[in-house]
């Protein structure tokens, strides 16, 4: 008999997380997941190692572009959202695998009182490496306690959010034709020599929150249509810190402007930000909905780095149209800086989405105007140091889909002009032009009874400047199979995963400043990445096994995520995941 456990969802949606409305989600621990989706990255991406390592995605994606705020910093996890549960909820998750890969995570949800409930996620992450100096060691911690009063008028969040990254690094291996010339595996690569046998980056975050919403009005007129409006408050603040330590023995940095020994380099920001928005939702019918959000948004935030100690401060507003019909959604987004660092920048957006009978139609298109991130403008530290002089970024994005019965096109067309980059020395530099990332693929998934195969095709053409080193074409595929035994008590799903690609030229890795840079040294061959797994259910439990790289040598040793950097051979992961529901 189908279980189904309906969870209140209430998530805090706006330009910068502020109150949406309600949402109810659905958690149904009868359906059948593949749970090797769950920890694992994305199938386009490549990676140095395992468990949190450094990944680079070979699918373009804005996040290729320098347009954050604070590019040298990881970017922080989602917040946790609200939750309102009638029976508490623990879910926990281990992963173990090769190289010592070890993965704990728990989270629980219960509710106090009807009106109150408090959730807590914790993940640990870690990985001794199969090269020397590799290895990860990643903590993550949220707790909230939301409140909804008895009459719904008013709704709050308190929310406490903790990350540590903690990155060996290594700097690549010396010589890759120690590794490009292996036979079977022979070669243990914890003896191939690295850049840096110690040296170590570790990122901290630790954020306080108090999100508040108040209803203001709630009518119904003579056809029963709603009305309501609500007003937002949100309050937060954050400090976050990287630090870079090194002991240097050889000449892998070009410069070493403040010690020839040793470096300790730091980034510190710390931020307080607040915003305040009003909502007014229109229920016209059960199947339309008129949204309209228009707020202000302050922040004040302080930037340390070595010598450099300065304040700043940001204030912009913004709004959101949104039209949802029965079969079609319109929405037209806007934001727009009105003094601090970032005067003048802004943003304006336009989505619609439109199903015809078999056939669904998705279109969007962005314009903006974005300030460098200040780290890219000055900075100091060991073995970089700069002072630029940096125009805004001004990205045009489009992008569409059609979808027809399993099939789904895609194009989408990206235009950055005064592109930022960090060129061949591994410092940022802009260009005085344009950059563009033309991408369309050609996706299809197909059921044939216990069967089943997802793919994609992705063509990238790379026009202007060519700062992104991307393959022209790569390849995504998952082929699995599913039955039940003993009487559908166990449910099984077996399987084959990976990517393929075309050459590329491999971008080179800073370990000092945690980026990527243009190289155009070497040449990573076409290649395929193949994966098996095996999934199993029982009621709430999941077990999970995965052998990754399962074709590793037997297309040669030519396979790496960047300069000097191999991508992993075949190793595996053991997972079990166990929800309890009491």
């Amino acid at each position: 008999m189908k279980k189904s456990h309906w969870i209140f969802f209430c998530f805090l949606f706006t330009f910068n997380n502020a109150f949406l409305s309600q949402v109810y989600l659905e958690i149904d621990t009868t359906n059948f997941a593949t749970f090797h989706n769950y920890e694992s990255t994305s199938l386009s991406n490549v990676s140095f190692g395992s468990a949190g390592s450094i990944f680079r995605s070979l699918v373009f994606s804005n996040s290729h572009n320098l347009l954050s705020q604070s590019v040298f910093l990881k970017e922080e996890v989602e917040d946790l959202p609200s939750f309102d549960v009638k029976t508490p909820i623990v879910d926990t998750k281990y992963i173990t695998g090769s190289g010592n890969e070890q993965l704990f995570s728990v989270f629980h949800s219960q509710n106090i009182t009807p009106l109150i409930n408090y959730s807590i996620l914790y993940t640990k992450k870690s990985f001794d490496g199969y090269y020397l100096n590799q290895g990860t060691n990643h903590n993550f911690f949220q707790s909230n306690f939301s409140f909804t009063s008895k009459d719904k008028w008013y709704n709050a969040k308190l929310l406490y959010k903790h990350h540590r990254y903690f990155h060996y690094q290594n700097g690549g291996i010396i010589d890759d034709s120690l590794f490009t010339d292996d036979q079977y595996s022979s070669r243990n690569r914890l003896l191939l020599d690295v850049n840096l046998e110690n040296a170590f980056s570790r990122d901290a975050l630790n954020k306080l929150g108090l999100f508040q919403e108040f209803l203001i009005s709630s009518k119904f007129d003579s056809l029963e249509n709603k009305a309501t409006s609500t007003i937002g408050f949100d309050l937060s603040v954050s400090s976050q810190k990287r630090t870079y330590f090194d002991s240097l023995v050889n000449q892998f940095y070009l410069y070493n402007l403040l010690d020839t020994v040793s470096t300790r380099d730091s980034l510190t920001k710390k931020h307080l930000n607040s915003l305040v928005q009003y909502q007014i939702l229109k229920e016209i019918d059960s199947s339309k909905k008129f949204l309209f959000t228009v707020g202000i948004d302050g922040r004040l935030y302080t930037h340390s780095n070595l010598s450099i100690d300065t304040n700043f401060y940001n204030s912009s507003g913004f709004f959101a149209i949104n039209f949802t019909g029965e079969n079609h959604k319109i929405g037209l987004n806007a934001n727009y800086f009105v003094s601090g660092y970032r005067v003048g920048d802004f943003t304006i957006s336009a989505d619609f989405f439109k199903k015809y009978n078999d056939f669904t139609l998705s279109l969007q298109a962005k314009y903006s105007s974005i300030s460098p991130s200040y780290e890219l403008i000055n900075y100091s530290g060991n073995h970089g140091y700069w002072n630029n002089s940096f125009a805004n970024q001004k990205v045009f994005f489009s992008k569409g889909s059609l979808m027809y019965k399993g099939w789904k096109i895609f194009s989408q067309f990206t235009d950055v002009e005064n592109p930022i980059y960090f060129d061949y020395f591994g410092v940022p530099n802009q260009e005085d032009g344009y950059s563009q990332v033309i991408q369309t693929s050609l996706s299809k998934e197909l059921s044939l009874r216990a069967f089943q195969l997802n793919t994609s095709c992705f063509y990238q053409y790379q026009g202007g400047y060519t700062i992104y080193q991307l393959p022209e074409w790569v390849g995504i595929f998952d082929l699995s199979y599913s039955f039940d035994a003993f009487k559908s008590a166990l449910q099984l799903n077996i399987g084959i995963q990976g990517m393929v690609f075309s050459e590329y030229y491999l971008m080179n890795y800073r370990p000092d400043f945690g980026v990527f840079y243009v190289s155009n040294e070497k040449k990573q061959e076409n290649y395929l990445y193949a994966d098996f797994y095996l999934n199993a259910k029982i009621k709430t439990v999941n077990f999970f096994f995965i052998v990754s790289h399962l074709n590793s040598g037997l297309m040669g040793y030519n396979y790496f995520s960047a300069l000097h950097y191999p991508s992993p051979d075949r190793y595996f992961k053991l997972g079990l995941r166990w929800m309890f529901l009491n």
